[in-house]
């Protein structure tokens, strides 16, 4: 299904930077060992990163079999973080210290504690994640099993994160979805393998372009070699995983952060922050005004297309987000229909959506599923999304633009 953008009061979410808004060229360094360079899944994520206009370059070091135990002694690997800036990291422990029995999460903890020094040293701006790998499944009768140890591999890799003050990657998580629904063995090649197939490698490589960028992954074409339905599927899963749940894998707990919402009201717009981890702001709103407060409002002389940029900044870091607004044209009586106010968003228990002039709505999945539809025409919506699973969705209106919704 192809979704036709909305011209009023929808925010569009341009860019993402890791650290700057010019879009330059993202060094991204992978650390693991099989797991991660089974099927090229670093290159995998770099396609579909640049196909959603990222410009990322990625390196691997990665050693069959390997683990912190092992890269915490590797000359090469401090050589590569020497020789580089980098703009983010993402650290794989072994199979075995990810589920702690190797050796003691504390243990592997120190460990990173050194490589992440090591990072910081000469790429102190860069963001570090650590990486949840997926398990393997045991045997056709064992799924139980593989709950079992995909759910210790988590919590050992949430205790890690929060000694490291580090986000991860829920790529088991993604993984856990499928095969909870699906007692298959769509993401590995056999049973009692560990290694993931080119699926399970798309869908990490698509859950670490989520948890990275922090936006969706849906609308990549970028399939990797995969059907384009499957790699859809699996787009819808990375972001369901991960956009609406992000406390608990510990993104922007410590991390560096710029984000924000808007509101328009008539010439208008009230603007609220919503960063984490900053010591100073700086708003630019596209018309050559900016501003250092924290949730300023701020009124536009004409209307159109304006492209807001919001700089977060700490310890000398900087990341910025750019968001375009639409503001049609203005009158002295503020906007001309229609115009629509969507709120709470994300939403728990009931959507509202109201509208200038009444109209009928369909709620679709991010897999395109239409979940809900009336014919009736109303100005106001009360919608009970309390039934719908995390993630997010889209409601289409009579005359086809759509407004994304998070449901949380």
């Amino acid at each position: 299904m192809r979704l036709k953008l909305p011209t009023a009061l929808f925010v569009l979410v341009l860019f993402t930077a890791i650290g700057f808004a010019q879009n330059p060229q993202k060094n991204i360094l992978f650390v693991g060992n099989s797991i991660t360079y089974f099927n090229d899944m670093p290159i995998l994520f770099r396609d579909i990163a640049n196909n959603k206009g990222k410009n990322v370059v990625t390196q691997m070091h990665t050693i069959g079999g390997a683990g912190f135990v092992d890269h915490v002694t590797n000359n090469n690997l401090y050589d590569l973080f020497r020789n580089t800036v980098w703009d983010a990291v993402v650290l794989q422990p072994g199979s075995g210290e990810s589920a702690g029995a190797s050796w003691p999460v504390n243990t592997t903890i120190v460990r990173g504690q050194k490589l992440l020094d090591s990072i910081k040293r000469y790429s102190p701006c860069a963001k570090v994640f650590l990486y949840e790998i997926p398990y393997g499944v045991p045997s056709s009768t064992t799924y139980g099993t593989y709950q079992t140890v995909q759910t210790q591999i988590k919590d050992s890799i949430t205790k890690m994160a929060d000694n490291l003050h580090l986000p991860f990657v829920p790529t088991g998580e993604s993984a856990r979805m499928h095969y909870t629904a699906q007692q298959d063995l769509l993401l590995h090649g056999s049973y009692n393998d560990i290694h993931p197939n080119l699926n399970g490698s798309y869908l990490i490589a698509s859950t670490m372009f989520t948890a990275i960028f922090q936006e969706p992954v849906t609308g990549a074409t970028a399939y990797g070699g995969i059907p384009q339905a499957r790699a859809e599927y699996f787009h819808g899963i990375a972001d369901q995983v991960v956009l609406p749940n992000k406390p608990q894998w510990r993104i922007n707990t410590y991390n560096l952060h710029s984000d924000f919402n808007s509101i328009v009201n008539g010439n208008s717009v009230n603007f609220t922050n919503t960063s984490a981890n900053y010591t100073a702001l700086l708003w630019d709103f596209g018309d050559g005004t900016t501003s250092a407060e924290q949730n300023p409002t701020h009124a536009y002389a004409s209307g159109g297309i304006k492209t807001i940029r919001l700089k977060a900044i700490r310890n000398n870091c900087e990341e910025i987000i750019v968001k375009q607004i639409d503001l049609g044209i203005l009158s002295t009586n503020g906007f001309e229909k229609n115009r629509v106010r969507l709120y709470p968003n994300p939403a728990q228990s009931v959507l509202n959506f109201e509208s200038d002039s009444p109209t009928s709505v369909k709620i679709i999945s991010s897999l395109g599923q239409v979940i809900f539809q009336a014919t009736e025409q109303k100005n106001n919506w009360q919608l009970n999304v309390s039934g719908l699973q995390n993630g997010i969705y889209f409601i289409v209106t009579e005359s086809q633009p759509v407004y994304k919704f998070i449901k949380s």
